[in-house]
C-alpha cells in the first residue's frame, strides 16, 4: 500500500509541475497571439490527438493491464505491436497532412506539420505506461520534468522575443521528443527480458494485439472523441470561440492529474485484487476520492475563477468565466467515467466496451453537432458534458447487471469504508 501512495504522490508531482508550467506560458502565448491564433493551434493538436488514438489501435490500456500483472509480458506486447503502431499511424497522418495541406491557411498548416510530428514520438512513447503499470513513475517524472523545463523556456523565448507564431512549432515537438528518447533509455536499463527474447513470439503477440485491439480502439477512440468533436466543430465555425473554449477546458481540468495519478496506482491493487466483493468496494472508494479531489476544485473555482482569468489571460479572454464551471463538472464526470471503464477491462468485457463505444461516439457526435449549430461556445460544452454523464451511467449500467451502478451506490454506503 505504501508503494502505491509513493507511487501516485510521484505522478502527482509530475503532473502538477506539468500543469503549473502549462497554465503559465500557455496563458503567456495566450495573450500574445489572441483567441484566433491559438485556435489554431489547438485545432491542429486535437486532429494529430484522434490520429494518435487510431494509430494506438487499443494498445495503451492493453500495455497497463498486462503489465500490471506480469512485467514479462508488457514487454512483449510493447516491442510486438511497434510496427503495427508505424504502419497505423503512417496510413492515418499522410491522409490528415493532404487533407490539411489543400484545406487550411499555411500556419494552421504549420502548426499540423509539427503536431504530426509530435504525435509520432509520443505513440511511441508508450514506456510511461510501462513504468506507471511497475509503479516506477519517478522514472516518468524525471523525464517529463526535464521536457516540461526545456519545451516551456522555448515557448516563453518565443513570446518573449515576439518571434513570429509559427515558432512554437519548436516547443510542440520538443515536449514530446525529450520525454521519448529518455524513457527509451531508461527502458532499455530496466526491462527484464532480454532484447532477442522479445523478439520471440512477437508475431503471436500482433496478433493477439490486433484481435483486442480492434474491439478497444474504438472505445480509446471515444475518449478522444468526447473532448476533441467540440474542439473540431468549433474550430470549423469560429476558431476564437475554440481559443476560449481550450482555455476553459485548460483550467477545468487542471485537477486532472491528481485524478489520473489516485486511478493509475489504485487499479494496480484492483486489477489483483481477486475478491468480486473487495473489487467492489476498492472501485466505490476510488469514486469517493475522485469525486472528492473534483468537488474541492468545484469550489475553489468558484471563489477565484474570475480572478485567475483576468491576471492569467487578460479580457480577451472573459467569455471563459461562462463555461468555467461546466468545464469542471465534465473532468469530475471523466474520472468517474474512467475509474467504470477501466474497471470493466478487469472482466475482459471488450465486447461490451466495443458496442458501448458505437453507441456513444454517434450520441456524441449527433449532440455536439447539433448543440454548437444551435448555441455555439455554450453548446460545446454543455455538449461534453452531457456525453461524460451518459458514458459514466447509462452505457456502463447495462454490463453484468449493474455492476458499476452497484460501485456507485456503494459510494453512499458507510459500510462501503469500514471494511478492507
Amino acid at each position: 500500500m505504501k508503494k502505491v501512495y509513493r507511487n501516485s504522490l510521484w505522478m502527482m508531482s509530475e503532473k502538477l509541475l506539468s500543469i503549473v508550467g502549462l497554465i503559465f506560458v500557455t496563458s503567456f502565448v495566450a495573450r500574445y497571439i489572441g483567441p484566433e491564433n491559438f485556435g489554431k493551434l489547438t485545432f491542429a493538436t486535437s486532429i494529430f490527438a484522434i490520429v494518435q488514438t487510431l494509430a494506438m489501435f487499443g494498445s495503451d490500456n492493453i500495455i497497463f493491464q498486462k503489465t500490471s500483472k506480469r512485467q514479462q509480458t508488457g514487454e512483449r506486447i510493447i516491442y510486438a505491436t511497434k510496427q503495427t503502431r508505424n504502419v497505423l499511424y503512417t496510413l492515418f497522418a499522410s491522409v490528415v497532412l493532404a487533407y490539411l495541406y489543400f484545406s487550411v491557411d499555411q500556419l494552421t498548416f504549420i502548426f499540423s506539420l509539427a503536431s504530426c510530428v509530435a504525435v509520432y514520438f509520443a505513440l511511441h512513447d508508450v514506456y510511461s505506461i510501462y513504468f506507471n503499470a511497475t509503479l516506477q513513475s519517478h522514472l516518468n517524472t524525471l523525464c517529463n520534468v526535464t521536457a516540461i523545463i526545456v519545451s516551456l523556456a522555448v515557448r516563453y523565448a518565443i513570446a518573449e522575443w515576439q518571434l513570429p507564431v509559427a515558432y512554437l512549432s519548436i516547443p510542440i515537438v520538443l515536449v514530446a521528443f525529450i520525454p521519448f528518447m529518455m524513457r527509451r533509455v531508461l527502458f532499455e536499463k530496466y526491462k527484464v527480458m532480454q532484447s532477442g527474447l522479445l523478439q520471440q513470439h512477437a508475431k503471436q503477440y500482433r496478433h493477439y494485439m490486433l484481435g483486442v485491439g480492434k474491439k478497444l480502439v474504438l472505445y480509446s477512440l471515444s475518449i478522444a472523441i468526447f473532448t476533441k468533436t467540440s474542439q473540431l466543430f468549433l474550430g470549423l465555425s469560429s476558431q476564437h470561440d475554440l481559443g476560449i473554449y481550450t482555455v476553459a477546458m485548460t483550467l477545468g481540468a487542471s485537477f486532472y492529474f491528481v485524478l489520473n495519478a489516485l486511478i493509475s496506482s489504485f487499479l494496480t491493487q484492483i486489477y489483483a485484487e481477486k475478491s468480486f466483493e473487495r473489487s467492489q468496494n476498492k472501485v466505490a472508494r476510488l469514486n469517493s476520492l475522485v469525486a472528492g479531489v473534483a468537488l474541492s476544485a468545484l469550489l475553489f473555482f468558484t471563489l477565484f475563477g474570475h480572478f485567475i482569468i483576468n491576471w492569467l489571460y487578460g479580457p480577451a479572454y472573459a467569455e471563459v468565466n461562462h463555461i468555467l464551471l461546466p468545464a469542471v463538472v465534465v473532468t469530475l464526470f471523466s474520472g468517474l467515467s474512467t475509474v467504470a471503464e477501466k474497471y470493466l477491462m478487469k472482466f475482459n468485457a471488450y465486447d461490451y466496451l466495443h458496442k458501448k463505444t458505437m453507441l456513444l461516439v454517434l450520441f456524441n457526435v449527433c449532440v455536439t453537432y447539433s448543440f454548437i449549430h444551435l448555441y455555439g461556445l455554450n453548446g460545446a460544452i454543455f455538449a461534453i458534458l452531457i456525453t461524460e454523464l451518459m458514458s459514466l451511467t447509462v452505457f456502463n449500467y447495462f454490463y453484468r447487471g449493474g455492476m458499476i451502478f452497484n460501485t456507485h451506490v456503494r459510494m453512499f454506503k458507510p459500510s462501503t469504508y469500514l471494511h478492507s
